[in-house]
């Protein structure tokens, strides 16, 4: 019989699937959440993928690039990219070692809105987090941290050994 600490394996699956699965409903709600003044609480759309796609390459990905990154057709990440340019958050121009190729950056427009996204609106955030305790949330953070990781490192492996085959 196992205790709360060592809880046994049949007990330890459960546990651990209803946290996995508590972790999902929260993340569903903080994508569909919004603030007192009926403004999207956080940012998870398109544009906003593709602002941090382009910010995660570190330089001026292709439009092959980011469609890899965002999980969609070279296509579709052209047309987001252009749909983009037209507002001003980044810019389209050849490749210069391909002028067959096109690349995208973050414009100073693009990088000073990617992160005004990041800071949520305030009495939103406090209201949400009102008497949870920083140590508290500092040990979530990390074990949240320490999943995506795991899961980040784990897409990897399965990417390789695809790629293998």
């Amino acid at each position: 019989m196992g205790s709360d600490r060592h809880p046994s394996p049949s007990r330890y699956r459960i546990e651990a699937a209803a946290f996995v699965y508590e972790i999902v409903l929260v993340a569903d709600a903080l994508k569909e959440a919004h603030t007192f003044d009926h403004d999207t609480a956080l940012h998870f759309g398109r544009r906003w993928q593709l602002l941090r796609a382009i910010e995660r390459c570190g330089g001026a990905p292709t439009f092959t690039d980011l469609g890899r990154l965002l999980g969609m057709s070279r296509q579709a990440a052209r047309e987001l990219a252009i749909k983009e340019a037209e507002t001003g958050v980044i810019e389209i121009f050849p490749a210069h070692d391909d002028r067959r190729a096109w690349q995208v950056m973050l414009t100073p427009i693009g990088r000073r809105a990617l992160a005004a996204q990041r800071v949520p609106n305030a009495t939103w955030l406090f209201t949400l987090l009102n008497g949870l305790d920083p140590a508290a949330m500092r040990m979530i953070q990390h074990v949240l941290r320490v999943i995506r990781l795991r899961l980040e490192r784990y897409e990897r492996e399965l990417s390789r050994a695809a790629a293998r085959r």
